[in-house]
């Protein structure tokens, strides 16, 4: 409130109010006009007179009267109004000193608001102004504090689970002071879960409904403030599913069983058929065990439900192709057994064939067979015939007691070794040439004589082989037309001149009156290069061994008492030192010597008999290779394979004998050699230079079992190691005499070649089933093959085939050849087929060969 005084002008202020304006109202502000009207300055002397006091008007100063703040909370909106008096308004306020806490702010009107941002005091100063003029102001101290949020749990609900699935779910807290430290203060989480202290609920569900639980969360502060929240968690079950995505193949006539599983829902589960059929044979359980002994091959589809033991019942349901098959074949790929050698695919020619000198049909026919060997002159001709002179040991008419052969035979025209030649070279193939162990030329001249022999005396036209007559002919084949080294006067004087003489007339043109060696004339100066020389035909076989008298052997006699003639009988030669293995082995060593010493790089087969298969004693092997081992090494072992029983072979034990024997033949002679050529024995390869049926077939045998038999046969020859397996012969079920025509044999060869090549590999193949024969490869061009064998003669075989050790195309050409084939041409018709991946089915009709080449 303002007051006004009047006092003298003359009056001082009172002091006792500082704040107590007093006006004296002087007027001398209108001193002129007093002055004017005769108003003095001074006291008039004639009288005085006391004019009123003058008004002061006093004003109370502005000040705060708010006194102090409440506290804030982090994270919490605040507002304050700061509140003053006195003095006059409008007021301003404003931060005279200090800060306000992060987050609030001061407005002009003096209210303090915002949301604090971190905890603690903050203390300052605010000044209030006030409206007047001069203006006046009072300032005031205030703290605020700030207090940290209230730990809480913010997260409001938790996800539902699914039982089996993975789970993973934080639960987050805020306020208080971190870190902090979550449990379960009551309920329990579901089955399955945890919680980490970190607030994680994680872990897989294994039981479906729902869990009611408290968590709590406690703070770092100290003391340590907590905080808890109510959740639930629904862990649902997982949805019903059929989790066997495939189903193994059943087999005919083998026990299966395959079990099909389930997840999600509630077990126990019912299986049941929703449509279609199982293979004849199976059946399905309740549990969903599909078992039985399917007896129906082929393919079939069908559809299996299962349903679970909730209320609601949930189901599921999964389609299946199951193919019921005869027969599982495994191939493994990355299984090497062998790989197939040059000289692998042989064949056996003979001199009395007239088909040997053509060189327009043969060579196209023998190429698409596969042939890449021919032997030459022909098994028990080999002992007889001449190569120089293109004869055979001849027979003779004799006088009591006479001497002989067992033997006289049918020289074809142009069979001669120089035509021999040609249409070798025509097919591109290499040649085993088996050179006369058994009989000699004549004499000097070739001509008949009459002689004596060891210790019987008889007419005696020829000796034993000699090893001059073996050393020029691999002088003809590779010797140099410059070469002088002699080769020498063999026992019957017959004299072999020298290395250039015989490469000399393989290098000459015929001349124009023939001195008896034109058909060796053949124009050919370089060497021909033939590498592999046989030392004599089936020697065990010279009488012996219980006297079986197949090969000529003239290291001892054919003694005929009463003359030779169409009832003639010999004596026996059983046990004949001269004719014994020890006596072969013991004449090889100059047959080798001569022959290498012409040229050094052939390779001479020695003849061993073939263990648990020819009806030769056990002791033949060992004496002979003793014998020949002490005085020079060979290079392979010469077997021959005719399986079966002689004149009455059966189908059966075409397709059972290979697998058989030749695992137990290869194992026996390297055992023998190992004792006899230690050496040598680990460089000896094995030649099967002879191979067929045992003699004529059992009556009511289709005609075309040679060929499945020889697919087989040289294809188990190769996987055990054989360097080279030859059919015997050219025209025996082969190719037909004169038309050339195409034979079981040939067909069958024909598929075992184009499985496995020159250099591709044979692999690992098993089959459940042993009426299919199976064999595989690995080509070097990267493609893989199957041959499969139905030994069967009335029944389709379904094959399934699976392939590992290497990926495997999506098409494949099929090769057939069977009962039911009708071949008339030398290339066997192809096929394609699809490939759905690395097992496929293959169906393959009684008595029939059937090969998948696949990309």
């Amino acid at each position: 409130m303002t007051r006004f005084t009047w006092r003298g002008h003359t009056s001082a202020p009172s002091p006792d109010n500082t704040n107590t304006v007093s006006l004296v109202l002087c007027f001398a502000l209108l001193l002129p006009l007093l002055l004017a009207s005769g108003c003095s300055s001074g006291t008039s002397s004639a009288s005085t007179s006391t004019a009123p006091s003058s008004p002061v008007k006093t004003v109370t100063p502005v000040s705060i009267t708010t006194s102090s703040l409440p506290s804030g909370t982090v994270g919490t909106p605040y507002s304050q109004t700061i509140a003053a008096a006195n003095g006059t308004t409008p007021y301003t306020f404003g931060v005279a000193t200090g800060t306000l806490p992060a987050g609030l702010t001061l407005s002009t009107s003096g209210v303090i608001s915002g949301t604090p941002t971190a905890a603690g005091s903050s203390t300052f100063g605010i000044q209030v102004t006030d409206s007047s003029s001069p203006a006046g102001s009072a300032t005031t101290s205030f703290s605020i504090t700030v207090n940290p949020p209230p730990v809480a749990i913010t997260t409001t609900a938790l996800s539902a689970s699914t039982v089996g699935s993975a789970y993973t779910q934080p639960v987050a807290a805020s306020g208080g002071t971190t870190p902090y430290t979550f449990s379960l203060s009551s309920g329990s989480l579901p089955t399955g879960l945890t919680l980490s202290s970190a607030g994680i609920i994680s872990g897989t569900p294994t039981a479906a409904g729902a869990s009611t639980f408290t968590l709590k969360v406690t703070d770092s502060s100290s003391p340590a403030l907590s905080a808890t929240a109510s959740f639930s968690i629904t862990v649902n079950s997982s949805p019903m599913a059929i989790t066997t995505a495939t189903l193994s193949t059943p087999t005919l006539g083998s026990a299966y069983s395959q079990a099909i599983a389930a997840s999600g829902g509630t077990a126990p589960y019912a299986f049941s058929l929703q449509s279609g059929s199982l293979p004849v044979g199976l059946t399905l359980a309740a549990n969903g065990t599909i078992s039985g002994t399917p007896t129906v091959a082929g393919a079939s589809t069908f559809t299996i439900a299962v349903n679970d033991s909730s209320p609601t019942q949930l189901t599921a349901n999964a389609t299946y192709t199951v193919t019921a098959v005869n027969t599982v074949v495994q191939v493994n790929a990355a299984s090497t057994l062998a790989v197939v050698p040059q000289t692998g695919f042989g064949i056996h020619t003979s001199v009395y064939d007239s088909s040997l000198s053509d060189t327009t049909n043969l060579p196209g026919l023998l190429q698409t067979g596969g042939v890449t060997v021919m032997r030459y002159p022909g098994g028990i001709y080999s002992d007889v015939y001449h190569w120089a002179q293109n004869t055979l040991t001849p027979f003779f008419a004799s006088v009591p007691p006479a001497c002989g052969s067992t033997q006289n035979g049918y020289l074809a025209p142009n069979t001669d070794f120089g035509h021999f030649i040609k249409t070798l070279q025509a097919v591109g193939a290499q040649a085993i040439i088996t050179i006369n162990y058994g009989t000699s030329v004549a004499n000097s001249t070739a001509a008949k004589t009459i002689g004596s022999y060891n210790q019987n005396t008889c007419s005696n036209p020829n000796t034993a082989g000699q090893p001059q007559e073996a050393a020029a002919w691999v002088a003809y084949s590779n010797g140099s037309p410059s070469n002088t080294q002699v080769i020498g006067i063999d026992a019957a004087g017959f004299d072999w001149k020298t290395v250039g003489y015989w490469a000399s007339l393989r290098a000459a043109t015929p001349i124009a009156t023939d001195d008896g060696y034109n058909f060796l004339r053949i124009g050919q100066s370089a060497a021909l290069g033939i590498k592999y020389w046989e030392l004599g035909n089936e020697i065990f076989y010279n009488g012996y061994n219980a006297n079986q008298n197949t090969e000529t052997d003239l290291h001892a006699p054919y003694v005929y008492p009463s003359g030779y003639g169409t009832t003639s009988i010999y004596n026996s030669r059983a046990m004949v030192p001269a004719l014994s293995p020890s006596s072969y082995g013991t004449n090889a060593i100059p047959f080798i010597q001569a022959m290498k010493a012409v040229d050094s790089t052939i390779k001479i087969g020695f003849v061993m008999s073939s263990p648990q298969v020819d009806p030769i004693p056990a002791t033949w092997n060992p004496a002979a290779l003793q014998a020949v081992c002490a005085g020079a090494n060979f290079d392979f072992a010469i077997l021959h394979y005719y399986p079966g029983s002689y004149n009455n072979v059966t189908a059966a034990q075409l397709f059972s004998l290979p697998q058989k024997n030749m695992p137990a033949l290869v194992t026996t002679l390297k055992t023998q050699l190992s004792r006899s050529c230690p050496s040598n024995a680990s460089a000896i390869q094995f030649f099967v230079t002879e191979t067929g049926p045992n003699g004529t077939l059992a009556s009511g045998t289709p005609a075309l079992i040679p060929g499945l038999y020889a697919a087989h046969e040289y294809l188990v020859s190769l996987e055990n190691g054989i360097q080279n397996i030859d059919w015997l012969e050219l025209h025996n079920n082969y190719l037909t005499t004169g038309t050339e025509a195409p034979n079981p044999a040939y067909y069958g060869i024909e598929m075992a070649h184009l499985l496995a090549g020159v250099g591709d590999s044979l692999v690992t193949t098993t089959s459940s089933n042993t009426t299919i024969l199976a064999h595989a490869s690995l080509k070097t061009a990267g493609g893989k093959g199957v041959l499969l064998i139905n030994t069967d003669p009335s029944n389709p075989n379904l094959v399934q085939i699976t392939i590992s050790g290497a990926t495997v195309g999506a098409t494949a050409t099929q090769y057939s050849y069977g009962l039911s084939s009708t071949q008339t041409t030398a290339a066997l018709p192809s096929s394609t087929l699809s490939i759905p991946g690395s097992t496929f089915t293959v169906s393959v009709p009684p008595y029939t060969a059937t090969e998948v080449i696949l990309q």
